[in-house]
């Protein structure tokens, strides 16, 4: 098992709004559509997985946008021994057709709404991994990482 947990996460813009899950543990705070990568899925299938578990919503799962490293153990000061070190592979997502999100019927422990947060309020939610910036920029640049998928390529002789 890998010391590093992979979460595939999905970054969904329409209408100048955001789509975000709301969750009410001791205040209200949003993260983007996402969790852990199951074993035996692609990260592409991931991301989906966990839009659709989260928000009901399915999604074509587009270019990767934004990687975020969490290193708890590289943090100053105080922080959270039980925390894993994780890496979010968020992706920008697009709803296919006539898919709504929503609450779903058993959301996640706190999870309590699925909102569409217009982009000039961003800065006045609490936003978790704070990346509001960097969402931001990603939507005014649109410059993409590129994924090579091993099984894409032409194999060695």
């Amino acid at each position: 098992m890998s010391h590093v947990r992979i979460r595939c996460t999905g970054l969904i813009i329409e209408n100048n709004s955001i789509l975000l899950v709301e969750y009410d543990d001791n205040g209200i705070h949003y993260n983007l559509p996402g969790g852990g990568l199951e074993p035996g899925e692609t990260i592409l299938e991931g991301v989906a997985r966990e839009v659709l578990e989260e928000t009901t919503a399915q999604v074509d799962v587009g270019p990767l946008a934004i990687i975020y490293e969490l290193a708890p153990h590289k943090q100053s000061g105080d922080y959270n021994v039980n925390e894993k070190h994780g890496l979010h592979l968020i992706f920008e997502c697009t709803l296919k057709n006539n898919s709504v999100p929503r609450l779903p019927q058993h959301p996640d422990l706190h999870q309590s709404a699925v909102k569409w947060i217009p982009l000039e309020e961003l800065d006045s939610v609490l936003l978790i991994p704070n990346i509001k910036q960097q969402i931001k920029n990603y939507i005014k640049n649109k410059k993409n990482i590129e994924l090579v998928e091993d099984y894409t390529l032409e194999r060695l002789r």
